[in-house]
């Protein structure tokens, strides 16, 4: 592992978790935007796993490991967000008062 992977990690780590700003972006680059994130966050998973495994001295620690496991989680979780609402967006629903016996929502009180 090289000194630069560690320390670019370390510039962009509090980023890794959080959600890409979506302002003035549409779906199709945000969900590209985050496919390179999840890349990106593989490659830092294996250089770190080999790294501490390796049992040499090594920036990298446990605690890296396991934030960059969860900055995946993460950005697996926000694909599957926007992959839902873009498909929920593009569904034509057929009003609920057409089908017998089921209210529109709307309609409640």
């Amino acid at each position: 592992m090289s000194a630069e992977d560690y320390e670019t990690y370390k510039q962009i780590k509090e980023e890794l978790s959080q959600p890409i700003d979506e302002k003035d972006l549409d779906r199709a680059t945000l969900k590209k935007l985050y496919e390179s994130k999840l890349v990106y966050l593989d490659y830092l998973r294996i250089k770190c796993f080999t790294a501490v495994n390796q049992q040499k001295m090594t920036p990298f620690t446990i605690d890296d490991y396991t934030y960059i496991l969860d900055a995946i989680k993460q950005t697996k979780a926000q694909i599957t967000k926007l992959v839902r609402s873009a498909v929920l967006s593009s569904l034509e629903l057929p009003f609920c008062d057409t089908v017998p016996g089921i209210r529109n929502p709307s309609d409640r009180k």
